[in-house]
């Protein structure tokens, strides 16, 4: 199998396909600047229902309904993948595992984790367990696959050691490309890493850049841009279940639209849905210590994604001039509490 060729230039592919998400051919990833050519258990993995219903899922969960961060589950797996192939071609359970990294998200991504007992990893193990995906891994050993989704074997896709992996990088990558404050292009990034191992390692000006991207990635997970909508649908989402218009254990296979058009549809969630698709602007988000109406929707956030990039020399991170800030960003975490500002809500259509 061929190393991933990375170039910036923008001539007909060799292959003659742009942009597309399921073959034939070479798969070229606008973020990362790659060319792949997918093997045939790849190309039967992409067709898969699992892997389409990713089109449909929304990457930056409700935020995406909003802001300009509308890039979607499946455009992340392919950048994941294209990281991967990049770093280790050779390795086809690995490859596939990037390509079923996310098949167990349910619409809205990571939003309604939790919710009705939602759990993505449970429902990836799953979907991997389903006949077509069964069918379409074909020599390739499932558990092998799973155990290199979940973490419990290193590699450059996931890890369970706090280093950072192809997960993140294309998250953190893809995200700052969203709000335009990508550094330099992605596929200088990509050439600032190397495999060591199963980890990747950057070299010390790459790995500065990242924690900057970290540091705003945070910042953004915190934010009344992301917090506000995510406590309204699953607010929504709740009620939904509660009257009787969604089954909890339909939930996980919902794609967004379909989601939304339950909501849309239901009596006791039209009104506020539409108003929150509609007029988001009338949303305001406040931590747990001010002032807010009795009806405001809690939200706790417990987890921001820190996994910090190895340098190679065995730099430590502590040195690089943005590691200070990272000391901060504990302090986004707990309660926040999101209702609507006073008015009336707009008819919806």
């Amino acid at each position: 199998m061929e190393r991933t060729e990375i170039t910036n230039r923008h001539e007909k592919g060799s292959d003659g396909t742009y942009g597309q998400m399921a073959g034939p051919g070479a798969l070229r990833d606008p973020l990362w600047g790659t060319i792949i050519t997918p093997t045939a258990i790849e190309m039967e993995l992409l067709r898969t229902n699992a892997v389409r219903r990713l089109h449909y899922v929304r990457h930056a969960g409700p935020a995406s309904l909003h802001t300009q961060h509308t890039s979607t589950r499946l455009q992340h797996t392919l950048g994941v993948f294209a990281c991967v192939a990049h770093f280790a071609p050779e390795w086809p359970e690995l490859r596939a595992a990037a390509l079923l990294h996310d098949v167990g998200h349910g619409p809205f991504s990571h939003a309604l984790e939790g919710l009705e007992g939602f759990d993505h990893h449970r429902h990836s193990e799953e979907v991997l367990s389903s006949e077509q995906i069964h069918r379409a891994l074909g020599g390739l050993n499932r558990q092998t696959v799973l155990d290199l989704i979940e973490g419990n074997a290193a590699s450059p896709l996931r890890s369970r050691e706090g280093v950072l992996h192809a997960d993140h990088l294309d998250s953190w990558v893809r995200s700052a490309a969203a709000f335009g404050i990508l550094p330099r292009p992605a596929s200088e990034l990509l050439s600032g890493f190397k495999l060591s191992g199963p980890h990747l390692e950057a070299d010390a000006d790459t790995a500065a850049q990242m924690i900057k991207l970290i540091v705003h990635e945070a910042y953004y997970h915190a934010s009344a841009d992301n917090i506000g909508p995510v406590a309204v649908l699953r607010a929504l989402t709740q009620r939904l279940i509660g009257e009787g218009g969604l089954r909890g254990t339909e939930m996980g296979n919902l794609a967004d639209e379909e989601l939304l058009a339950l909501l849309r549809r239901h009596p006791a969630t039209a009104e506020e849905t539409y108003r929150f698709l509609y007029r988001p602007q009338e949303l305001r988000v406040v931590r747990s210590d001010e002032a807010r109406p009795t009806e405001a929707y809690r939200h706790r956030l417990n987890k921001l994604y820190l996994t910090l990039p190895r340098i190679q020399g065995a730099v430590d991170p502590a040195r690089l001039p943005d590691y200070p800030k990272l000391e901060a960003l504990g302090g986004l975490l707990g309660e926040y509490h999101v209702f609507w500002e006073e008015g009336d809500i707009v008819e919806h259509r």
